[in-house]
């Protein structure tokens, strides 16, 4: 994504890349992350600054990808953002005392409510015209000699200058992924060059990849000594006690289902009155230009044609908001990474993971980003074991035929009061059978074509918040124009 920025005279450009934990390039949305940084996509220059948005709650895990930032020696400004959960949490950080120690602006920000955002923007001014200093590597002695050998002999079988930065990933790259990308024409001779490189340092003691990880904590763990203090132990947060319940292996499946079955029911009651408000208007609209008009071939394109087509469109679109404003809820206030957890376990049992889970829920509304939230898995047979089994959720455009069939053909009893209705679970029930041909399709693929072994999940659950109206009206209005247009 992309957008600008004005601060006083100066334009901004401002590339929101793919999120990620790491910059180690594992997966295509991570290769882009990095050839971005980098400076290796036609379609966008290297940047003048890099901003970082810190996670001021989880600073060891946050400033780990800082320091592969830093790695890149670009300007950088660090946004410590939600620094009121820290708070709450009772951590004190000496925020100038980190940011003399990073050598880079540290600015806290609130970003729900928009707070810091003007100090943030001039930081990104003024260090775009500045120039980056010199950081310390983090790396041992030996492992920066492989380094600079193993980037001498690219350079030079590669005929072109291989960024230092890439040369460390290459060495560090434990699956194979990025050695695919970098090693053209030279794969035999760089595999065995990487491997004699890996034993040297393993003969060290240390190991590739466990050596990054070493060097950067350790990095992280002075850079933080002395300035960050938080409270002894483990203080049991409302979180804590929520995901208790919601995270049950029986209870939390049960409120998920439960949850699904009260949204497909509402989409049928509280869409109702408006979209017969809808229909009216339409009709109303329709008998209006039938009496202006004489009865002719252009009353009846615009009558039945350009107002009763547009009319049958329209009248869904209730459906769709409502379907989509319990969804924007869910995913704000955190409960779709609780629902990813709860689906892994599924997942699971068919060789695919609760990475998978997201692409598929994104399918729901369309198959195409859907195919396209795929990127973020590592594997490849299990990418493609996703993008195969994605169009096979139903998506938004087929909601409208599923009302229609249900409306004609399945009465609206209502149980538990009016809270859940026959229709909705009707709904509920073809939108189950998308998913459980869905799995069936990813257990063939994974016993048969993509057979692999099931991939590790780990998974960060966010805070429970509340959520944002703003969020929330924008995915309504951004899935309604999509489903209009």
């Amino acid at each position: 994504k992309t957008g600008t920025m004005r601060h006083g005279d100066q334009t901004f450009e401002l590339i929101d890349l793919p999120g990620t934990y790491s910059l180690a390039p594992r997966s295509p949305d991570e290769m882009v992350t990095v050839d971005v940084l980098l400076g290796r996509r036609d379609n966008t220059g290297p940047p003048d600054v890099v901003l970082s948005i810190v996670d001021a709650s989880n600073l060891e895990r946050n400033l780990y990808l800082v320091s592969q930032v830093f790695s890149l020696g670009l300007p950088t400004v660090i946004a410590l953002n939600m620094v009121d959960l820290a708070r709450d949490r009772q951590m004190e950080i000496d925020i100038d005392a980190l940011a003399q120690r990073l050598g880079v602006p540290v600015i806290p920000v609130q970003a729900n409510r928009g707070l810091g955002i003007n100090k943030l923007a001039a930081a990104l001014a003024a260090a775009a015209a500045n120039s980056p200093a010199e950081r310390e590597n983090p790396f041992p002695p030996a492992f920066r000699q492989h380094t600079a050998e193993l980037g001498a002999w690219l350079d030079e079988h590669t005929k072109q200058e291989v960024p230092r930065f890439l040369v460390e990933r290459l060495l560090l790259d434990s699956d194979g992924y990025l050695e695919s990308q970098l090693l053209n024409g030279t794969a035999a001779a760089g595999a065995q060059k990487l491997r004699a490189a890996r034993e040297s340092l393993a003969a060290a003691g240390l190991p590739v990849p466990a050596v990054e990880a070493m060097a950067r904590y350790e990095w992280v763990a002075r850079t933080l000594g002395g300035i960050c203090r938080r409270p002894e132990g483990h203080r049991r947060t409302t979180t804590d006690r929520i995901d208790a319940l919601l995270t049950h292996k029986l209870w939390g499946s049960l409120i998920f289902a439960a949850t699904m079955a009260v949204l497909f029911s509402s989409i049928f009651i509280l869409a109702a009155p408006l979209m017969n408000l809808i229909d009216s208007g339409v009709g109303a609209l329709a008998s209006y230009v039938e009496r202006l008009l004489p009865e002719g071939a252009l009353r009846s394109l615009l009558v039945n044609g350009v107002i009763g087509g547009v009319g049958a469109v329209v009248i869904f679109l209730p459906q769709i908001l409502i379907l989509f404003f319990f969804i924007a809820i869910l995913e704000d206030c955190g409960y779709m990474a609780r629902a990813a957890f709860l689906m892994d376990r599924l997942m699971a049992g068919v060789g695919l993971s609760g990475k998978s889970f997201i692409p598929l829920l994104s399918s729901f509304a369309c198959a195409v980003p859907g195919i396209m939230a795929t990127r973020v898995i590592e594997n490849r047979r299990d990418r493609l074991a996703t993008i195969l089994i994605a169009p096979l959720m139903s998506c938004s455009a087929r909601l409208p035929v599923y009302i229609i069939l249900i409306g004609a053909f399945v009465p609206a009893h209502r149980y538990l009061g009016g809270f859940v209705g026959l229709q909705g679970l009707v709904l509920l029930g073809m939108y189950c059978v998308g998913i459980g041909v869905a799995i069936c399709m990813a257990w063939i693929l994974k016993r048969s074509l993509l057979r692999g072994e099931t991939p590790p999940f780990v998974l960060e659950l966010p805070t429970y918040k509340m959520p944002s109206a703003r969020t929330v009206a924008f995915r309504m209005g951004e899935r309604g124009w999509a489903f209009l247009a």
